[in-house]
């Protein structure tokens, strides 16, 4: 939270100076600011995020050989991201585990190299480039919006009164998901609910109902965050991606990833899940893929491993269930499928999210049996 009201503040002089300015310098003030913001809070972060973005730009435009160029660069952002989420880089940065932000830079660039590649990127210039990577609002908390359409918006990038004051909107609801929502009746109302129902001796119940405040809360504060960037954007007159679209109200788990962490799962169905269907022609296989690197990006754990693989699975016999006769036999007989669905969606991505509350697998599995009235 600290962090993020920080960005906060740098994004005020900012806003004020990108409209300011004569229009050839109005895309300096971000860079400057993000640059400033990571020299103060992670100075590891802005050398790799510097290096690799010099080595992306100029690799791929004056390499004979783009193919190699492409695969060359992809190799060594994804073995920085790796070695940094390995802890590898703990002893010489300060007990920093993950400079700050590289989660989300890694893969914005992987994204540009693979649509430079693919000839998807127009014509343009390292500042738009550098604006792009330096972009202060959704630097920390995403979302992982894709260069095309943000070249887009520099180029069409007017003031317009109404975007700004959907901007202003958009961070007073982050803000209230955040503080009100999240932080105090999550999260304090919540854990007091909870203690209320441990006194009375409700043990199942206190831990169905933890469990459910876990994952609402978790979707709250990253919504509310996200609605944050978002709203900062517009300021500044951008328009970047959604990153959630009412995700509890999915009537599958399909459906679910297409609302919950927008960005991500959009990343990984177009760079993993497509490039392995078409290798092997097998689904199954590329959602495999796609959820393991989903896991990785959250973080390298058994935890976070058996949660993708949950996800895996669910996603897999959905998709049986979905072109099988067995599901029309089904609904024939339930009176409201949708109302059913997301009954079951959310319980299980809730129950799934057990799998990454607690890192001990011994207090996992206890939860677990708490909840299936195993613990006696």
């Amino acid at each position: 939270m600290e962090l993020q009201i920080y960005i906060l503040f740098f994004c005020i002089p900012v806003i004020l100076f990108s409209w300011i300015l004569p229009e050839r310098w109005q895309l300096y003030p971000s860079v400057f600011a993000a640059g400033i913001f990571l020299s103060v809070f992670a100075p590891e972060s802005l050398c790799i995020l510097l290096l690799t973005t010099l080595a992306t730009y100029y690799t791929l435009k004056y390499s004979n050989n783009i193919t190699a160029a492409v695969i060359s660069i992809c190799i060594i952002i994804f073995s920085i991201f790796l070695y940094f989420k390995l802890g590898y880089g703990k002893s010489i940065l300060m007990e920093r585990l993950l400079p700050l932000g590289i989660s989300y830079y890694s893969f914005r660039q992987i994204h540009y190299a693979i649509e430079m590649y693919k000839r998807k990127i127009p014509a343009h210039t390292f500042k738009e480039f550098l604006m792009y990577l330096f972009f202060l609002p959704s630097f920390l908390i995403g979302p992982i919006h894709r260069f095309p359409e943000f070249l887009k918006d520099i180029k069409r990038r007017r003031w317009d009164a109404a975007l700004f004051s959907e901007g202003l909107e958009r961070i007073l609801y982050g803000f209230a998901k955040v503080i009100i929502l999240g932080n105090y009746l999550m999260t304090d109302r919540g854990e007091a609910l909870i203690a209320w129902l441990e006194f009375e001796n409700y043990k199942w119940l206190a831990t169905y109902a933890d469990t459910i405040l876990f994952t609402v809360n978790a979707y709250v504060q990253f919504a509310g965050f996200s609605d944050i960037a978002i709203g900062l954007s517009l300021l500044l007159g951008f328009r970047i991606m959604e990153n959630f679209n009412a995700p509890f109200l999915a009537t599958n788990i399909s459906d679910f990833w297409q609302r919950w962490h927008i960005s991500l799962s959009t990343w990984c169905r177009d760079y993993v899940y497509y490039p392995f269907y078409s290798i092997t022609r097998n689904p199954y296989i590329g959602v495999l893929f796609s959820m393991v690197l989903l896991g990785l990006w959250h973080s390298i754990s058994w935890n976070y491993m058996l949660w993708a693989l949950a996800h895996v699975i669910a996603i897999n016999v959905w998709h049986y269930y979905n072109h099988s006769f067995i599901q029309q036999k089904i609904h024939l007989y339930i009176i409201s499928p949708k109302w059913v669905g997301r009954f079951i969606t959310f319980h299980f991505v809730v129950f799934s999210f057990i799998l990454v509350n607690d890192s001990d697998m011994n207090h996992v599995i206890q939860t677990y049996k708490k909840i299936l009235c195993l613990d006696v």
